[in-house]
């Protein structure tokens, strides 16, 4: 921790909220003739690199002037009134359920310009692309920072339309029925939520999330809370996502771009957790204590469901695609982090939001690299890229230097296949995978040669 001014920290805060929305529309704009570099979309895609590479560093500047002492006390805070006549407040501030959710996002959003700038989009103008990328850094940083309940609503709906361009205009195939499932899915949650959210304001008398949270639900009945907590409930767990209301998800992930995928995987997921954590647990705590019960057993059949949906899809001749697992693999894997919610517990909460930020890490990795794959192999799906081998990406993994004859390792043995060359796995006691001359998974020959040791 460093000692930084309040006021400071409110500057860094208010920046990091507003400046990708001020380089979105700067990003519209012509360059500057002596910007231009080798073309105008190459200036674009720079010019993204710059504004999401401040914003990451005025985040990560905000983390270091952060009281780590006291993570349960709001800081930075900034709370302005916006709308009089209906108590609106332009009110932020962080903590240490918000921050870091705000460096994640600020992170993966910088990797994804850094990725588009190295490898340009396929499609439309650049400049749309770049302008929807700050868009839509801007509504999930607001949603992680904002203290109003109608500011979270409009910051939580912001990210909707750029990422819905972003997967129509710049997805694969499949991308348009893709787009018009999430935004459908996505909106009519959120429909409900604006109603719960509306209920919790009115019979409060507040809208102000610090308030509520203070007051810890004692201004408004069982019936309310139970109400606007299965309300509010129903949109927070379509954008989660919470099983059944996952069906979204693999389409959008399959056919969105990688930038895309990395968002909706690394920080849009985490905007219907944040949700629960933030205005459910603290506002309606005897409403969510009625619906904990059921939220944990979904949370449950989401982790199964996710799992065997994952092995099914890895099984040869399926037609599994490699962002479909992942996306399986993401229900099963925020089905914890709902789970550790659903417990009410200090415990539970907090591994639910260790496993929220490493869900964000791990998964937005992983489509960068499923992208990274897709652009030297031209294809993610595990059939073609098994069809060799039939070990898919271990199949495509390049010999390692270590495994190689000379190398002084008794415990790796390398096998010579006339289809593939060299190659090399680890001999502790395990078969090694069969060369491609074997033939199918399925033939006799394929079984002999997996059995056959190192």
């Amino acid at each position: 921790m460093i000692d930084i001014n309040e006021s400071v920290m409110q500057f860094l805060l208010a920046f990091v909220v507003a400046g990708p929305l001020l380089g979105a529309a700067t990003a519209l704009l012509p360059a500057p003739p002596g910007l231009k570099g080798k073309s105008p979309g190459q200036a674009v895609l720079r010019h993204g690199v710059t504004v999401t590479g401040v914003i990451l560093i005025a985040a990560v500047v905000l983390a270091l002037g952060f009281d780590h002492d006291h993570p349960s006390r709001m800081q930075a805070t900034t709370d302005i009134s916006w709308i009089p006549a209906l108590d609106v407040r332009i009110h932020l501030g962080i903590d240490g359920i918000s921050l870091p959710l705000l460096v994640l996002t600020a992170l993966l959003a910088f990797l994804c310009a850094l990725y588009s700038y190295f490898k340009p989009p396929a499609g439309p103008s650049p400049k749309a692309f770049v302008a929807l990328l700050l868009l839509l850094e801007t509504g999930t940083l607001a949603t992680f920072a904002v203290l109003d309940l109608l500011l979270f609503f409009l910051a939580f709906e912001t990210v909707l339309i750029p990422m819905y361009f972003l997967i129509a205009r710049w997805g694969g195939e499949g991308r348009t029925r893709a787009a018009w499932k999430f935004i459908l899915f996505t909106l009519l949650g959120s429909v409900v939520m604006l109603l719960g959210l509306l209920l919790i304001g009115i019979k409060a008398g507040t809208f102000d999330m610090v308030a509520l949270a203070t007051d810890n639900g004692r201004s408004l009945t069982t019936s309310v809370q139970v109400i606007a907590v299965l309300a509010i409930g129903i949109g927070l767990a379509v954008k989660t996502p919470m099983w059944p209301l996952h069906s979204w998800l693999p389409d959008a992930h399959t056919a969105a771009p990688t930038v895309g995928s990395v968002l909706l995987a690394g920080v849009l997921l985490k905007m219907g957790t944040y949700g629960f954590v933030r205005i459910l647990l603290p506002v309606a705590p005897d409403g969510f204590r009625t619906f904990a019960p059921y939220l944990a057993a979904l949370a449950v059949v989401g982790i199964i469901y996710g799992s065997l949906a994952c092995l099914a899809l890895a099984k040869q001749g399926a037609k599994g695609d490699l962002k479909r697992l992942i996306a399986y693999s993401s229900v099963g894997h925020m089905g914890f982090v709902l789970l550790g919610i659903a417990t009410m517990t200090p415990t539970g909460v907090n591994g639910a939001l260790f496993a929220n930020i490493a869900h964000g890490l791990i998964t937005g990795l992983l489509f960068f690299l499923v992208g990274a794959l897709k652009d030297r192999t031209g294809t993610t799906d595990l059939d073609t890229l098994s069809a060799e081998t039939g070990a898919a990406l271990y199949a495509k993994a390049p010999a390692s230097a270590a495994c190689s004859p000379s190398a002084p390792s008794p415990r790796s043995a390398c096998r010579a296949s006339p289809a593939s060359g060299a190659r090399c796995w680890p001999c502790s006691g395990r078969s090694a995978p069969p060369p491609a001359s074997a033939g199918p998974r399925s033939s006799p020959s394929w079984r002999s040669a997996r059995s056959a040791p190192c």
